[in-house]
This record gives structure tokens, C-alpha cells and sequence, in this order.
């Protein structure tokens, strides 16, 4: 199977290449493809050397299969492209996943509409914060239906790509150096001073006082639970963390549930891990570089058995980009990812 990742050189498609590696179903090294600028870097596989390539200037000629991220533009411009020379994409940016037409897949839930490669088409990944998110809604939803979901995001650096940990990575540095000497420290990544602080702002911001990161939540969570009157409210913001992204889930449901329903409930779902006390949790530096979601600190609002809290942290870069991609490309190539 002729495969590629369209932008290879990136913090994400560094990793999704890292996770290829393993990938059994994978006979081959994946075809490397980058701007002009990027080409020519080079890349570790299975032992060789690959060199990334001007997806301009490259022959794609006979591939099957592509991961992208690369960006919405990139992706707008070249996937329909790739898909009308018979390759399926799995494309990591936004660009296409309010698309009626394209699929926006989590596996764990909406995977079974997947099917080996035939022909060829595009689907889209959904946003970092919205797959740890929908993973456990989905499992709400099916034992007791939702009727509203509140989320307030705790984002990573690394969500920015290496630009936003090279930020955080500088600007930690810089503030001891301004405690000693009145040092301004200043970013380009960050709207404000991301180090020692926390942004409640992620992407432009809309009309509707919700910022974009905040609309991908609500706008992504409905189509991937195919639940679109669920009522979805998200408050996204940026923490000084290197990798993982935690979110608090305040959950409503459409009848009453006991926590041991809900536990039991999310012990027994792919993908997840489930902390069954009430005050177990994981944090942000346990998960890295862990492929699954971590549910913890599962409880009732007071007084409401209709209304369930959750802690849930996990790999922004793995289960929250290139594994969630690679697993779908698995289910492309009829296989499983592992």
C-alpha cells in the first residue's frame, strides 16, 4: 500500500510517523511530503532515512492512502486532489470536518462507517479537545441519553505545535531572568504570556463572544454523537503545560443514573480508562504519551442523579491527532491499529 503524511516536518506529523513505525499493516515507508520550504528535511523510519518532499512537485501517482497535517489551506487545496487520484486522506485540520459530505470519525464511536479502501474520498479528525471530550459523552449518551454538555478545556502548549512549546519553553526561561533584571517577556504564538498564566482564549474570536476553539467543540461534538440538539457549551482555554489536555465535563442526561451505572458504563468502552473512585484522577504529565483517554473524579452534581461531573485528561498529539488519524487509516487498510 503506497501511503503518505502531508506535512511530515510538524510536531503532528512527526508523531503520526513515529506511530507508523509499529503499524503492521504498513509494509513500506510512508512517502513524505512538505511546502517548498520543508523539503529536503530529513526523517528516521524503521531505520531509514526519509526525505521530505514538495508535495508540489511529487508524484503521487498510485497512493492509496495520506494522513494530513498540514493546515486548513494545504488541506483545501491538495486533498480533493489526492482523493480524485484514488487516495483516501485523513486529514487533521479543520477544513473539512463541518463538511455534510465528509465523515468526522473517533473510531471508538463512529468508526464502523469506515470501510477498507475503495476508491478513494477524504476524512476529517476531529479537533484535539473534542476527541477526549466525545469519547465518554458517547458513553453518557448511550446509557442515559444527553440533553446539555458543559466543558471547560485546559489546553497544552504543545496544541499550538512545536511553535507554542518553543514559546513556553522560552518564556519559562525568561521569567526567572525578569525577576532578576525587569525583563519584559514577550510571544508570537500565545495572544498573552502564556508561562505561569492561563488564556482563556483559543482562536479568533466570533460574533457570538465564543472562541473558535470553543465553536469546534460544540459545532464537532454533535456531529460525532449524530445528536444534533444536544445543547453544548465550551469555555477553552490555554495552560502552561507542556503536553495533555484536560477538560471538567458537566454532563445533563435525559433520565437518572447511578455513579456505579456510570463507572461500569465507561470501564467497559474502547479507548478509555476509567478511574473508578471519586477522587481518582490522572493529570496531564501521567497521560503523555499514553494513546488512551483517562476519565476520573466521575460524581453527581448535588442533588441531581440526572447530572454527572467528569475529570478527563489525555494526549493532545497522540489520542487527540496522529493516533486517532492512524487509527483511522488502520480501518481503511481493513485492519487494526496496534
Amino acid at each position: 500500500m503506497r501511503t503518505a503524511i502531508l506535512g511530515a516536518s510538524g510536531l503532528v506529523g512527526r508523531t503520526m510517523l513515529e506511530l507508523l513505525e509499529s503499524q503492521t499493516w504498513l509494509t513500506g515507508p510512508p512517502l513524505l511530503l512538505s511546502s517548498a520550504r520543508s523539503a529536503g528535511r530529513r526523517l528516521r523510519f524503521r531505520g531509514e532515512e526519509l526525505v521530505c518532499q514538495d508535495v508540489a512537485a511529487a508524484d503521487l501517482d498510485g497512493l492509496q492512502l495520506a494522513l494530513f497535517s498540514a493546515g486548513g489551506g494545504t488541506s483545501r487545496r491538495w486533498a480533493p486532489e489526492f482523493a480524485r487520484r484514488g487516495a483516501w486522506v485523513v486529514d487533521n485540520s479543520s477544513a473539512w470536518r463541518r463538511d455534510d459530505d465528509v465523515a468526522l470519525v473517533v473510531p471508538e464511536i463512529n468508526g464502523d462507517g469506515v470501510n477498507p479502501l475503495d476508491g478513494g474520498g477524504i476524512i476529517a479528525n476531529p479537533n484535539c479537545s473534542t476527541i477526549q471530550i466525545a469519547l465518554p459523552c458517547a458513553v453518557l449518551h448511550r446509557l442515559a441519553g444527553l440533553a446539555e454538555v458543559h466543558v471547560t478545556t485546559m489546553q497544552a502548549a504543545s496544541g499550538a505545535g512545536q511553535a507554542g512549546r518553543d514559546e513556553l519553553h522560552r518564556q519559562a526561561a525568561e521569567l526567572v531572568d525578569q525577576e532578576q533584571n525587569g525583563a519584559e517577556v514577550a510571544g508570537d504564538v500565545f495572544p498573552r504570556r502564556l508561562a505561569a498564566n492561563v488564556i482563556p482564549s483559543i482562536g479568533p474570536l466570533a460574533e457570538n463572544g465564543f472562541y473558535e476553539e470553543e465553536d469546534k467543540v460544540h459545532v464537532e461534538l454533535r456531529k460525532i454523537l449524530d445528536h444534533p440538539d444536544v445543547a453544548v457549551t465550551c469555555t477553552a482555554t490555554r495552560v502552561p503545560v507542556w503536553n495533555g489536555h484536560a477538560a471538567a465535563i458537566r454532563a445533563v442526561l435525559q433520565r437518572e443514573v447511578s455513579r456505579d451505572e456510570v463507572v461500569d458504563a465507561m470501564q467497559g468502552f474502547p479507548g478509555l480508562v476509567c478511574l473508578p473512585g471519586a477522587g481518582d484522577y490522572a493529570t496531564p504529565a501521567e497521560v503523555s504519551g499514553d494513546t488512551a483517554v483517562h476519565v476520573g473524579r466521575i460524581r453527581h452534581e448535588p442533588g441531581r442523579a440526572d447530572a454527572v461531573l467528569l475529570w478527563v485528561v489525555a494526549d493532545n498529539l497522540l489520542k487527540g491527532a496522529a493516533w486517532n488519524a492512524v487509527q483511522i487509516a488502520a480501518r481503511l487498510a481493513g485492519a487494526a491499529a496496534g
